[in-house]
């Protein structure tokens, strides 16, 4: 049974190169954790020291880590119990160890910081699928939700990986880029967010992508595209 299980396991996780996401297929009578592990799961391979400031000035420390499944921000209290940082929008950012994330409707990771430009970087799970069994036990197939913290409905993201899932879930890992002002205003990448954050400077904006093929969902050609925007 052990052996069947593993076997399972190895052909719903799948690595599509061609669109560069992992495609993982939970099924119904598994629990999370049957599939994916703590280093799929977490930013981290351990809580690492932490620290949460506050846009009233006031800070706390913990040890934290970064779920990708729940795109939450998790922590050790005193009674060493695990639980997610709430009233995000109180925070003005979070450090852990050496890396910085900030909040708007999710976290990001700080990966370059210009001043008057930064670009931030979200890994996170998202359900591509969820296959209910139908009439005459045939499947189909609903997008209703394209979070699993969404599809749990609230449940203590922390403990969720040990929820027994009654349908086919359908994760897929993708990776998300965003700009961000010096204002920590942040939007994706992409020309929308680009002038709805630098507005003042579109003509030039404009007349660099037409100058540069510019992919937003490469990291290469964003990063070129903010050391440009840090020059205006």
């Amino acid at each position: 049974m052990r052996l069947l299980l593993f076997i399972s396991i190895l052909i719903c996780y799948t690595n599509i190169s061609a669109q560069d996401s992992i495609y993982v297929t939970v099924k119904a009578g598994y629990k999370v954790k049957d599939v994916l592990t703590p280093t799929d799961i977490f930013q981290y391979s351990e809580f690492k020291a932490g620290k949460v400031f506050f846009k009233d000035g006031s800070k706390a420390a913990a040890r934290m880590n970064y779920s990708r499944l729940f795109d939450q921000i998790l922590f050790i209290d005193t009674k060493d119990d695990t639980l997610a940082v709430a009233d995000e929008k109180t925070i003005k950012f979070i450090t852990i160890d050496r890396d910085t994330f900030y909040f708007d409707n999710g976290y990001m990771k700080l990966i370059a910081d210009k001043g008057v430009v930064k670009l931030l970087e979200k890994q996170v799970w998202v359900v591509a699928d969820i296959r209910k069994i139908g009439t005459f036990n045939r499947q189909t197939t609903t997008v209703a939700v394209n979070s699993f913290s969404s599809y749990t409905n609230g449940i203590d993201a922390a403990k969720s990986k040990d929820l027994i899932l009654n349908e086919d879930i359908i994760l897929r890992k993708e990776t998300q880029y965003f700009f961000g002002d010096e204002y920590s205003h942040f939007a994706r990448t992409g020309k929308k967010g680009l002038f709805q954050l630098f507005g003042k400077d579109q003509r030039d904006i404009e007349n660099y992508l037409n100058e540069n093929k510019i992919n937003f969902d490469k990291k290469e050609d964003i990063e070129k595209l903010v050391q440009f925007l840090s020059k205006l």
